[in-house]
């Protein structure tokens, strides 16, 4: 056992007492004659965190000279689509002829800008400032680019749906009272806008490529720890992807280039090199496979199954060769996302840190720590939800993290198969075009059963870390408004590290048909 010393001031809180409440959360007791001992390890203890509390913290540099934060103004959500959160200027002050230089970004309000309240869509606390810009946010800047300001996102960045916000609903471009998709909905309904060129969002299990699709954008999940997460704020270590949603193919390998590789803060990419490349592939006749499963999954509309195989039959006209790919554990996926997303991220969500090599903000720690009560009347259906499962798991289902863990690796295994076989799977991203707004207040399943089975078909490759593309392949009718038509998306999946056969395909896509006339 390590003791560092046993030197205890003279204002150490440390009594037989505290020792005796840390024994009553486990429900456990000391040895007779241990109380002394342990009084005397638990002090020292203190001296010891005490003494790391005083030292001064290692942040991330952000150089506010060269990247001033200015015209800073607030809009929390009352601009017409509920979108943006901040607004202001934010570039370099030299002159950059980056490969963003001129291009304007909005930034999900969950990626972290130094001076910059951030809200993450909730009143469980009161916002919170950043004392360090994410690596995403200054890799942007030193390419040229322009960030514009801050993008509404659902309560903890924790809901498929866009009502949710404590800034107030996020409405789709194409249909005002409908979702954008979420959580990284404000930065989907800019983009579509066209009050933003690009945007940065974060997936958990959906995140980018749900509101991508909802609002006919061009949204990657990249590989898993392909762009450093650090400075953003966590759901879940292991399912963490934040990643580029622009209005073409071409503009997404652009911003993706700037955002990838290693920053060597953040331990999720251990096996990513400092630089990466990304190119269209030359010209040659991919195979792609239709994954059987995802069109079987509940959920999803008989329109939205034939809009998508009409897509992929477009790709047999660019040449490409197309099967059928049965992978039967894409169907448990979701069920394993389930158990891995409520107990790992319970923790996060109650304010606690985990034991990784990452960068964090303590301040976020201390600001969001033991709020009780106080978090959990205020947090969504979808959160509570979360935590009591979460709870309930761990005390009733002891191993069964550990378990969906090493399924997890079955499921890469698995997917890995099939794309040993062929070059891309292609799937829907959503199994319907984007719903109405779900209501505020009522009973929990009224608020939240417009987002059901949402990310059915998304949240399986966060858990197998495997780059996805939602790419917009037409519209199709609103079913409460016929007349109304709303964007739908196609996902694409490729092999780990390589967006660039997904870019190659996607690309061909697009330039041989016009989703705006599908």
């Amino acid at each position: 056992m390590s003791i560092v010393s046993f030197a205890v001031s003279e204002d150490n809180p440390v009594t037989k007492k505290t020792v005796e409440a840390q024994l009553n959360k486990l429900g456990v007791s000391l040895l007779p004659g241990e109380e002394d001992e342990f009084h005397k390890f638990l002090a020292a203890a203190h001296e010891t965190a005490r003494s790391v509390e005083a030292m001064c913290d290692y942040k991330p540099q952000t150089d506010l000279v060269r990247f001033p934060r200015k015209n800073v103004q607030s809009i929390l959500g009352k601009d017409a689509l509920g979108a943006w959160v901040y607004k202001f200027d934010l570039q370099d002050t030299n002159e950059n002829h980056g490969p963003l230089a001129g291009v304007s970004i909005c930034i999900k309000d969950c990626i972290g800008i130094a001076s910059i309240p951030q809200v993450m869509g909730t009143d469980c606390w009161d916002p919170w400032v950043p004392s360090a810009d994410a690596t995403v946010v200054t890799r942007l800047l030193e390419a040229g680019a322009k960030i514009v300001g801050t993008s509404n996102c659902e309560q903890l960045c924790a809901f498929t749906g866009s009502h949710t916000s404590c800034l107030g609903n996020v409405h789709n471009p194409y249909l005002h009272g409908h979702s954008a998709g979420g959580s990284s909905s404000g930065s989907a309904a800019l983009v579509a806008a066209n009050e933003a060129d690009m945007a940065l969002g974060a997936d958990q299990g959906g995140s980018i490529r749900i509101p991508a699709a909802m609002c006919g954008l061009v949204g990657l999940k990249p590989t898993f720890g392909l762009v450093p997460y650090t400075g953003i704020t966590s759901n879940e270590y292991t399912l963490d992807h934040v990643g580029p949603m622009t209005k073409t193919v071409e503009q997404n390998v652009t911003l993706l280039q700037v955002l990838a590789g290693s920053d060597l803060l953040d331990d999720r990419q251990s096996a990513v090199p400092l630089n990466v490349n990304f190119e269209f592939k030359e010209p040659r006749k991919l195979t792609i496979g239709i994954l059987k499963e995802a069109f079987e999954a509940p959920f999803l509309d008989e329109a939205m199954k034939q809009k998508v195989f009409s897509a992929i039959d477009k790709f047999r006209e660019v040449g490409y060769n197309v099967v059928e790919v049965s992978i039967p554990m894409h169907a448990q996926a979701p069920e394993l996302w389930s158990v891995i997303e409520r107990v790992s991220g319970l923790h996060s969500r109650l304010g606690h840190a985990s034991g990784r090599r990452l960068y964090s903000d303590p301040e976020f720690f201390k600001h969001t720590n033991g709020l009780g009560d106080k978090f959990f009347s205020k947090a969504p259906v979808n959160v509570r939800n979360s935590i009591i499962n979460g709870l309930y798991f761990e005390e009733n289902f002891p191993g069964i993290f550990a378990k969906a863990t090493n399924l997890v690796l079955k499921l890469q295994s698995e997917y890995n198969k099939a794309l040993s076989e062929v070059d891309l799977l292609v799937l829907p991203t959503t199994p319907f075009c984007a719903p109405q707004h779900g209501p505020r207040e009522g009973l929990p399943t009224e608020r939240v059963k417009s987002t059901f089975g949402v990310n059915i078909n998304t949240c399986p490759f966060n858990l197998s870390g495997h780059p996805a593309l939602s790419l917009p392949i037409g519209f199709l009718p609103c079913k409460t408004s016929p007349s109304q038509k709303l964007p739908v998306g196609m996902q694409v999946v490729g092999k780990h590290f390589d967006e660039s056969t997904i870019y190659t395909a996607a690309f061909a896509w697009e330039q041989h048909f016009d989703w705006r006339l599908n």
